[in-house]
């Protein structure tokens, strides 16, 4: 038994093999062009998708020519695509990169309000979410919104293309802004009141669901069996959660890459006063996740290597020699904008405390720790919602470096468990193709055969009591100084 799983991220379209244990054997790699503007355009061609699409299946399928896969996978960044009537892309997909749509947003929460969104849908609203791409395409481009027919996810469309079938899952729906999670449907209301057809919407799916079986037409363009069994999956965060074990009891998940991003099972959809917490449908029956997306962690380390000329790899040693706090240096590490926990998207990167004698490993490090401070912080805000999680797994592309696993476990008080795989997505789309096909036990108890193990960091109490007195200066600093980022941003052109 063996799944062929398919990820389409941001930089990379990759296809892997994924055995019956778990492990994975191969994967293949194909770059992604993505239309960057500086008019906050972010777009992708869906004909370039499935076309590197095909090429990383080929590409594996000739390490593995005998290989007849139980299953086929998908999950891709989150993006969205317009359909016309005979299903055909109207334009490229707009991703969550996309931000032209700031001043529809605004508008939407002059016409619902703020409170009355995320009592809704438990998300606080952004230009990212589909909601206010619509209403600037039917304000920009008329002609393309008034013959949308279906809005789909990136996903979904891969998932189209193997098999013919239009489909979503509930936790892409999350992300549209018109889904009432509480009560498990799109919401009337909120359709209403943005113009938006109902109708636009495939009804969702779980993402371990059969979505249908590759078509003899995709059989052709990627050379899999046709007949092969395709399951809905879901998006690379969404996906990802499951492969870093978030069904475990009393375990957040932190999935760190360019970006972080944390969360924990719930049997509810809590309500944040505050508005800080994201929920996602989740999919194990009766279970969501909460928590959200933070800002930039891996690429505001790779971004300084960059402009420092060197990479964080060679100063490994030197990091972890430093004592806590960096010698009194602090990173602010939100390059772009800083999502959960502070959902300020004008508060961008800053460094305090800079001295004569700080070197390149006392910025990389003030950075790891600037990560963990935005960390802790959220971690705050769930236990005051009632989810205190007693450790934290760690995946992802930053869950290899040692010294910022300690100081995760030292900023967070908690013990951090760096995962055996790293590639958590992939895992979580096998593990979705091992659901769909293995009826004998739950999604949780076929988890927990793939998941687990690890190596473990746990705090130190000294360099955790210095990090309770550093964070507080780094919660003060962002809240004093709110205004002084937003006045620099509307001075950027």
């Amino acid at each position: 038994m063996s799944f062929l799983v398919i990820d389409n991220g941001t930089s990379h379209c990759r296809a892997a093999v994924v055995s019956a244990t778990g492990e994975l054997v191969s994967q293949s790699r194909a770059p992604v062009a993505i239309d960057l503007r500086p008019s906050a355009v972010a777009e992708v061609g869906t004909g370039h998708i499935w076309h590197q699409v095909c090429e990383v299946i080929r590409a594996e399928l000739q390490k593995h020519p005998a290989a007849a896969f139980e299953a086929v996978g998908v999950s891709a960044m989150l993006g969205y695509v317009f359909l016309d009537k005979k299903n055909r892309p109207l334009m490229p997909a707009i991703i969550w990169m996309d931000n032209r749509a700031t001043a529809e947003a605004k508008e939407i929460l002059d016409r619902v309000g703020e409170e009355e969104l995320y009592r809704r849908t438990r998300r606080r609203l952004t230009p990212e979410l589909l909601a206010p791409k619509l209403l600037w395409l039917s304000k920009n481009r008329p002609e393309v919104f008034c013959r949308i027919n279906r809005v789909i996810g990136l996903k979904d469309d891969i998932v189209r293309r193997l098999t013919g079938s239009v489909q979503t899952d509930v936790a892409h729906l999350n992300y549209t802004l018109f889904y009432n999670i509480e009560e498990g449907r799109l919401d009337a209301d909120l359709l209403d009141a943005l113009g938006i057809a109902p109708s636009f919407f495939p009804d969702p799916g779980l993402a371990a669901d059969s979505a249908g079986r590759v078509s003899d037409q995709a059989a052709r363009a990627t050379g899999l069996k046709s007949g092969t069994p395709v399951i809905v999956g879901s998006s690379d965060g969404t996906t990802a959660m499951y492969g870093g074990g978030i069904l475990e009891d009393n375990k957040a998940v932190l999935v760190s890459g360019t970006t972080d991003v944390l969360m924990i099972r719930s049997a509810h959809a809590p309500y944040d006063p505050s508005r800080t917490l994201s929920v996602n449908t989740g999919m194990a029956p009766g279970s969501f996740l909460v928590g959200g997306a933070l800002g930039l962690a891996g690429g505001t380390v790779q971004r300084m290597g960059t402009l420092l000329q060197t990479c964080v790899d060679r100063h490994a040693e030197k990091i972890s020699g430093l004592p806590p706090g960096s010698e009194g240096l602090l990173f602010f590490p939100g390059l772009s904008g800083e999502r959960a926990p502070y959902w300020k998207d004008f508060l961008t990167g800053g460094m305090i405390g800079l001295t004569m004698k700080h070197r390149a490993e006392h910025i990389f490090r003030a950075i790891m720790e600037g990560t963990a401070f935005r960390l802790l912080k959220l971690l705050q805000i769930l236990r005051d919602n009632g989810l205190a999680p007693e450790a934290l797994n760690v995946a992802g592309g930053c869950a290899g470096m040692d010294v910022w696993n300690q100081i995760r476990a030292d900023v967070l008080g908690l013990e951090v468990i760096r995962l055996p795989v790293a590639e958590a997505t992939v895992l979580g789309t096998a593990l979705f193709c091992r659901a769909a096909i293995d009826k004998s036990g739950s999604l949780a108890e076929l988890a927990a055969e793939w998941i687990g193990g690890g190596k473990s960091y746990l705090p130190d109490p000294y360099a955790a009591k210095q990090y309770q007195s550093l964070f507080e200066i780094f919660d003060r600093y962002v809240q004093s100084t709110s205004e002084i980022y937003r006045e620099l941003k509307s001075l950027q052109v």
